[in-house]
């Protein structure tokens, strides 16, 4: 009888890879670490010779064959699931939020300047089908879910937080809720998600490591960590659940990505943002395993199709009803006695300012068009660090009236802001705040809005009937101390040697500062560059992570959402360099942008110093410095 063709591979071999073991002349199905062979499946080895010689019956391989698919069937059944790699902060340290990468992440990066956490696991390998006629058997049922328990609402000041683990993370997070201050409020927020399951977890030692919640069934057996512990929830959780109804591939990424909606907890909020949002299309990708890895929208017109395979993501249909009408940005009214307390010339209010600005001094000399332009933004704050109701405080009057001071000497011009402009919200900050309670919403932007606000300043006088040569915008806790210096013709003068348009300063007075933009100083002449280059600026902020494309300056795509500092930066040295870096010039911070805090001021007198800025708590200070000191610099 003919031997039948020798295999290519030994089957001993392959069952070893598969989690089989050769013991005695039988395969070994399941753990041989088990105390008694009768607690395991044994399948007889009927073939002889050396472990890659073939069978000497085809009858009896073929049985064999089938006996060993069914085996490889059931081992499969019963390894445990592998999970993906998660990211998970590392002991005594917060869990970065940030765009995965490769096979679990997305092939599209849709944000600048965003980090990934680890993804370096990939989806094990798949074992053979089992023969049809050796099915697996079917796994017991599982267990019923433990009885629910009705809880009622913690009245204000009644909460105690009861910890599940003692110094330890979720073994699986679902929603970050970002930065929450007390337990009793991640408490209620972790109960009102669907995502969330029965635990959340919470550093009291640093809040600021945000308020994350457990998935449920995950909120013990997670790593051990000093500053974590997992609470229990004790408000009464929500009972709806989002529906998996929408998903239209599984185990994909969009072909092609449209906008990053950031972190999102769950795929019913993320279809809701993309269905208030006319740039996506009508899917959208999501990981309930990682919500940190950000919503996202697929692009229209076919972005949903031909996606990578990525085994933690899934392609939804929009579950949302697309609004017919999308409603107007809500506006804030305008604040009452805007500029009341700050130094206003008295004189008629030029028709060329913007908006609702001020003029504190124009000395050009001979008056009219060109010139130097500082330009300064005091708006009114929901802290009301720059005073209220016309009662401003002392450091603010010193620096105002110190610039005041240098313009006068040198001939320049000075304009204030004090009104915000309206709407403050972008379409993608409104939505963002689901579109509810305004007044929040606004405060939780201001800052970043504020900023950006000097942006529109560059971008309106930069177009104005004046012509201005050069604009000057400096933060209004920032002052040009150097009074005998005609400052910024010097520094016209070394942009023109150099031939750059814009002049910017690191913060190399800080330990690592050296190198990184600080925005508190812009310095630009008014060339056709610097006109386009904030107009680019301003509408990257308002288009969000959705891009601002085409760049005047020449950038095909970048995104500028989130501070106005790291869009600078980005164009510094990252996706905007090829078009920004040739066009601009970075100075020392030590000389022409001196940070005030850690005992700065003592520079005040330093010859080489040209402006000193009080950041942050040095502000203080300047009162002290500009009028109390050896020199009164107003």
């Amino acid at each position: 009888m003919p031997q039948p063709p020798k295999r290519a591979f030994s089957r001993t071999a392959c069952c070893l890879s598969c989690g089989l073991t050769v013991l005695g002349g039988f395969l070994i199905i399941g753990d041989v670490s088990v105390s008694k062979l009768s607690d395991l499946e044994l399948v007889p080895r009927v073939w002889h010779g050396s472990v890659d010689e073939p069978f000497a019956d085809a009858e009896a391989e073929a049985e064999a064959d089938a006996k060993v698919e069914a085996a490889l069937s059931q081992a499969k059944s019963k390894r445990p699931r592998e999970e993906e790699h998660s990211s998970k902060p590392k002991e005594g340290a917060p869990a970065p939020a940030a765009a995965p990468q490769h096979n679990h992440a997305p092939s599209a990066a849709s944000s600048s300047g965003s980090s990934s956490p680890s993804a370096s696991s990939s989806a094990a390998a798949k074992p053979p089908s089992p023969s049809p006629a050796a099915a697996a058997p079917t796994p017991p049922p599982p267990p019923p879910p433990p009885p629910k328990v009705d809880k009622k609402p913690i009245p204000p000041g009644e909460y105690t937080p009861k910890k599940m683990v003692v110094h330890a993370e979720c073994k699986a997070q679902g929603a970050n809720f970002g930065n929450i201050n007390t337990l009793e409020e991640c408490d209620r927020l972790a109960a009102g998600m669907d995502d969330c399951g029965e635990g959340f977890m919470f550093s009291e030692e640093h809040p600021d490591w945000q308020c994350r919640c457990c998935t449920e069934g995950m909120s013990k057996g997670g790593p051990h960590s000093e500053n974590w512990d997992v609470y229990e929830v004790q408000n009464p959780r929500s009972t709806a659940s989002t529906s998996e109804d929408g998903i239209y591939k599984k185990g994909r990424e969009c072909g092609a990505q449209a906008i990053n909606f950031g972190q999102v907890p769950s795929p019913k909020l993320c279809s809701w943002m993309v269905a208030q949002t006319p740039e996506c299309g009508d899917y959208f990708m999501f990981s309930k395993a990682h919500p940190e890895w950000a919503c996202r929208c697929c692009s229209p017109n076919g972005g949903q199709d031909n996606g990578l395979s990525a085994p933690v993501w899934n392609v939804y249909k929009l579950f949302t009803e697309r609004p017919k009408v999308v409603d107007p940005l809500p506006t804030a009214p305008p604040v009452p006695h805007a500029s009341a307390g700050l130094p206003i010339a008295s004189d008629p209010r030029p028709s060329w300012l913007e908006r609702e600005d001020d003029l504190v001094i124009d000395a050009r000399n001979p008056p009219g068009h060109g010139g130097i332009l500082i330009l300064q933004a005091v708006l009114a704050d929901a802290r009301a660090d720059w005073g209220k109701g016309g009662l401003r405080p002392h450091w603010l009057r010193a620096i105002l009236a110190t610039n005041r001071d240098h313009a006068r000497r040198h001939g320049h011009v000075m304009v204030l802001r004090s009104q915000p402009t309206q709407p403050q919200l972008t379409k993608w900050q409104w939505r963002n705040c689901f579109m509810k309670d305004f007044e929040k919403c606004v405060k939780e932007n201001e800052r970043e809005n504020f900023n950006w606000e000097k942006h529109l300043m560059m971008r309106d006088y930069m177009l104005s009937s004046q012509k201005f040569t050069h604009i000057l915008m400096l933060d209004a806790d920032a002052a040009l101390v150097n009074k005998d210096h005609d400052t910024l013709r010097q520094i016209a003068a070394i942009m023109d040697e150099k031939g750059k348009d814009v002049f910017l300063t690191d913060e190399d007075w800080l330990e690592h500062g050296t190198g990184r933009i600080n925005g508190g100083l812009m310095f630009n002449k008014v060339t056709p560059f610097t006109v386009n280059l904030y107009q680019d600026t301003f509408d990257a902020h308002l288009k969000g992570s959705a891009r601002l494309q085409n760049w005047r300056i020449g950038v095909p795509d970048m995104e500028c959402s989130s501070n106005e500092q790291i869009c600078l930066n980005d164009l510094w040295t990252g996706r905007g360099k090829e078009w920004f870096a040739p066009k601009a010039m970075m100075a020392s911070g030590l000389i022409y942008n001196r940070g005030a805090e850690r005992g700065g001021e003592k520079y005040i007198d330093d010859p080489s110093v040209e402006v000193m800025h009080w950041m942050g708590g040095s502000k203080a200070s300047a009162g002290r410095a500009l009028c109390d000191g050896p020199r009164d610099f107003t």
